[in-house]
């Protein structure tokens, strides 16, 4: 009787199987993969949420900028739009026209349309990415 609890403690006693430790490793691989592409998509978001922040802000100055000219000055003419203007990767747009509302011209002042662009880069190729900003400047 001694000898059979012996034997049964040593089956207890040898340690994982070789399908164990395997599937052990299979689980733990899938759960690392998984924070891995959590990882990536979560920095991937973050550069893009960085770009559109960083193009809104130049949007925005470039706005305040043409807002504070007088309403003659060259960058508001509308004879002259569309403006361009490079900002690093950025592209900044602006077209000057006479604001209608139903069918009426307002005088004394003029539309700006503000687009900031840049290209994003894909894993299949580029993106054409913008920011978007209408103000209407009123003569003084």
């Amino acid at each position: 009787m001694n000898t059979n609890v012996r034997a049964n403690a040593n089956k207890a006693d040898k340690g994982f199987t070789l399908i164990e430790v395997l599937i052990a490793f299979a689980i733990f691989s899938i759960g690392i993969l998984a924070v891995a592409s959590m990882q990536l998509t979560a920095r991937m978001q973050s550069r893009n949420s960085s770009e559109i922040t960083e193009a809104t802000a130049i949007a925005y100055n470039k706005m305040e900028e043409l807002m504070l000219r007088p309403f003659d000055n060259v960058d508001l003419k509308l004879e002259s739009s569309p403006y361009s203007q490079s900002s690093g990767k950025y592209s900044v747009q602006w077209a000057v026209t006479v604001p209608t509302f139903t069918g009426a011209t307002i005088e004394q002042s003029k539309t700006i349309e503000l687009t900031v662009s840049w290209n994003k880069m894909l894993s299949s190729g580029s993106s054409q990415r913008a920011v978007n900003l209408f103000f209407i400047k009123h003569h003084e």
